[in-house]
């Protein structure tokens, strides 16, 4: 569950600048004959902030997957999840504020539109992994039985 949240997150997140560009061969004629921007690319502290919050939202993720109850519904599992890891998401989405502050002023817009977009999906994607965890417990076979320990043999063999 964790690479299912955290890491998309994170990966959206770092790609935002390059997803924010008009694609090529659709730049618009008033850009065309302005000289080209240079890339965005965020520092090694924001990416690292970014990566170390993604992985903190995504190990409490994945252990409130493994600790919900089989009684409660995905949905409700869900938002219990979110909530029970406010602060390691609010800690992500504060680094993800930090690189979109760090960009230039034309880009963050649709950084920030992608960043809400990206974090609106994060609750279906707890749902779908919930599912996804209990389908697979209940098409695991059961455990084997642990084999009863085998009988010790004397050292020495009986007198006759």
């Amino acid at each position: 569950m964790s690479l299912k949240v955290a890491l998309p997150l994170f990966l959206v997140l770092t790609a935002a600048p390059a997803l924010a560009q008009p694609p090529s061969g659709t730049t618009p004629p008033a850009a065309q004959a302005a000289p080209p921007a240079e890339a965005f690319r965020p520092s090694p502290e924001i990416v690292s902030a970014i990566q170390q919050a993604a992985q903190a939202f995504g190990t409490c993720v994945t252990a409130g997957v493994q600790n919900l109850p089989a009684s409660t519904a995905a949905e409700a599992g869900a938002a219990s999840i979110l909530a029970g890891c406010g602060t390691q998401r609010q800690a992500l989405v504060q680094a993800a504020e930090a690189m979109i502050a760090s960009m230039p002023e034309d880009q963050r817009a649709a950084a920030h539109a992608q960043l809400e977009s990206q974090l609106g999906q994060i609750e279906p994607q707890i749902i779908q992994g919930i599912s996804q965890s209990r389908a697979a417990a209940a098409a695991a076979p059961p455990a084997p039985a642990t084999p009863a320990p085998a009988p010790a043999t004397p050292a020495t063999p009986p007198p006759h």
